[in-house]
């Protein structure tokens, strides 16, 4: 920021991140006396990339829901454009899933979060593009937010190769070879992920990496065979993932609601795994401290979090 303070009637408090797309920054708005999260991008004069920022704020913008992260203001200057977005208080999930494996509940609350969120997309015809660990937040009351809309299109729109910007971690095979992208896209992504919180592993890497060919041409290793012995899942579940990694997008479901009302149903299943709380309270013992400032390591993690993360009851 060469020293700089403020970007418009925000101050900049400290770096949360630093991408290939643009640096976060916590920042505070002193008129309505809240922490902002400045998503800040630099140009040169004429560059015309700034388009992706703006139109990212305008697909967020279209957006209000508790599971997706909001914006609140855009700031634009010859060579920088900042997004000011809600500010999560927590951590990453795939910082959490580095320190700790989760349970079924979990899992299971986690993806009615995200399913949540993708209905609310795919009502407003915009694929995501980028679902993965990385990009959903778990708040400090438990509860899951899709975040980073930075490669995000309209249902039906040519990709340009959108693949390159996105993650291995969230590809279908149709944004692979670059078709036309609707909903079913997304909802692969939310299967990998799914998977990913499950097992421990993507369903379409080998040996640690990714694998082209697993992910074009081989149906993913049946979910039970990664978990092993380790968790028992509910056939019903095992079926919806299985559905979820089809290669072919006609033969997932047609709509994330679909997929929310499962993991819902599943969730209230399982209820006696559960206090009498809600969903939004599932991760409700993830400790504060050097975690929550976006300084993330394994050793940041105390008992609590890893007990509460490996057993089937709440916490009282």
């Amino acid at each position: 920021m060469k020293g700089d303070s403020t970007i418009g009637p925000y101050r900049i408090l400290r770096l949360i991140n630093r991408g290939g797309q643009g640096s976060v920054f916590l920042g505070y708005d002193k008129r309505l006396q809240r922490r902002v999260a400045i998503k800040i991008y630099k140009f040169d004069s004429e560059d015309r990339s700034r388009n992706s920022p703006q139109r990212e704020a305008q697909l967020l913008a279209s957006i209000h829901s508790d599971t997706v992260v909001q914006i609140y203001d855009v700031i634009e200057s010859r060579k920088r454009l900042a997004l000011i977005m809600e500010y999560v208080p927590g951590l990453s999930l795939e910082s959490l899933l580095a320190a700790v494996c989760p349970s079924l509940a979990s899992v299971l609350a986690v993806g009615v979060d995200i399913a949540g969120a993708l209905t609310l997309t795919q009502q407003q015809c915009i694929v995501h593009g980028d679902v993965k660990a990385a990009n959903v937040l778990i708040t400090e009351f438990g509860r899951a937010k899709l975040a980073d809309f930075g490669i995000a299109s309209i249902i039906g729109e040519q990709p340009s190769r959108q693949w390159e910007a996105g993650s291995f971690d969230s590809l279908s095979p149709e944004q692979y070879l670059g078709h036309p992208l609707d909903g079913r896209a997304d909802l692969f992504a939310l299967g990998c992920l799914l998977c990913r919180m499950l097992s421990g592993e993507q369903p379409f890497f080998q040996g640690g990496r990714p694998d082209v060919n697993s992910l074009l041409t081989q149906a993913a290793r049946p979910l039970k065979d990664l978990v092993g012995g380790n968790m028992e899942l509910p056939d019903q579940l095992m079926g919806l993932i299985d559905g979820l990694l089809e290669k072919n997008p006609a033969n997932r479901a047609n709509h994330a609601d679909e997929v929310r009302q499962i993991l819902q149903f599943l969730w209230l299943e399982s209820r006696s795994y559960f206090s009498s709380k809600s969903p939004v309270t599932v991760i409700s013992s993830t400790p504060k401290g050097e975690a929550w400032r976006g300084q993330l390591a394994s050793q940041h993690f105390g008992t609590r979090v890893t007990e509460f993360w490996n057993r089937d009851t709440m916490p009282r």
